[in-house]
């Protein structure tokens, strides 16, 4: 009997220990791993983009800078970028991402450079299938702004790291701090362009118009960012930056 009661005690205990850290910390986004990420020799390095600002993809991903402040990584060794087939159901804060397929492995094999955009494309692989798909950094007075397509997907992730101080801005997001949950972005469909900032002192929109937009910080290191359309375009502005000008 002894032995019972302690077994029950302990897994009472486990249920207490596990159990409130699971609830409500999916709100229907999809956990996606990241691929493999493979550049061509020929595409990768630092483009300088005017006004201090660059860009750098090669085999570690996607780095964006201002002098020597960084503004924006995606996960280190991993592909920045993802694409899905399937589709959500639901609305508002009870969506559920249903999810068909996923393609996560990214080769990038071209480079195109004009004055403050770069683009890099490739294809993305996975499940038997492939897209194109590309990644495009722009500067646009002081903002940044990065598009990236997988033709013929549903939705695509970017896989961008997470930042120390990673806060939520109403009404889009909790107006606190980001951690090991997952979120929709929005009640609507209407782009947010102020989501969150981030310890590196930028402040991140989610785009286009009309998508489901969802961020997950449930994977140590990620903050993967879900948007339902074939192309995602996230805008960032350095306040630091704005500050000191």
């Amino acid at each position: 009997m002894s032995l019972l009661l302690s077994l029950a005690g302990a897994l009472l205990l486990a249920g207490i220990i596990w159990v409130p850290p699971a609830l409500g910390r999916d709100s229907g986004v999809r956990p996606i791993q990241p691929g493999l990420l493979v550049v061509a020799p020929e595409a990768s390095g630092v483009v300088t983009l005017g006004a201090g600002r660059a860009a750098q993809l090669d085999g570690t991903g996607l780095r964006i800078t201002n002098g020597g402040s960084l503004l924006f990584r995606t996960v280190r060794g991993g592909s920045p970028v993802s694409a899905l087939v399937g589709e959500v159901d639901g609305s508002g804060t009870e969506r559920s991402e249903q999810i068909s397929q996923s393609l996560s492995n990214l080769e990038i094999e071209r480079l195109a450079i004009e004055s403050g955009e770069v683009t890099w494309s490739g294809h993305l692989t996975g499940d038997d299938r492939t897209m194109p798909a590309s990644i495009t950094v722009r500067l646009e007075g002081a903002r940044l702004m990065v598009t990236v397509r997988a033709k013929g997907a549903d939705a695509v992730v970017v896989h961008s790291a997470q930042e120390l101080g990673t806060r939520g801005r109403a009404p889009g997001l909790p107006d606190r701090l980001l951690r090991k949950r997952a979120w929709w972005v929005g009640d609507g469909p209407a782009p947010v362009a102020d989501a969150y900032s981030t310890g590196l002192g930028v402040t991140m929109g989610l785009g286009p118009e009309g998508s489901h937009r969802g961020i997950d910080l449930r994977r140590m290191g990620h903050t993967d960012l879900h948007t339902w359309s074939s192309s995602a375009t996230l805008t960032m502005t350095s306040y630091r930056r704005m500050v000191e000008e």
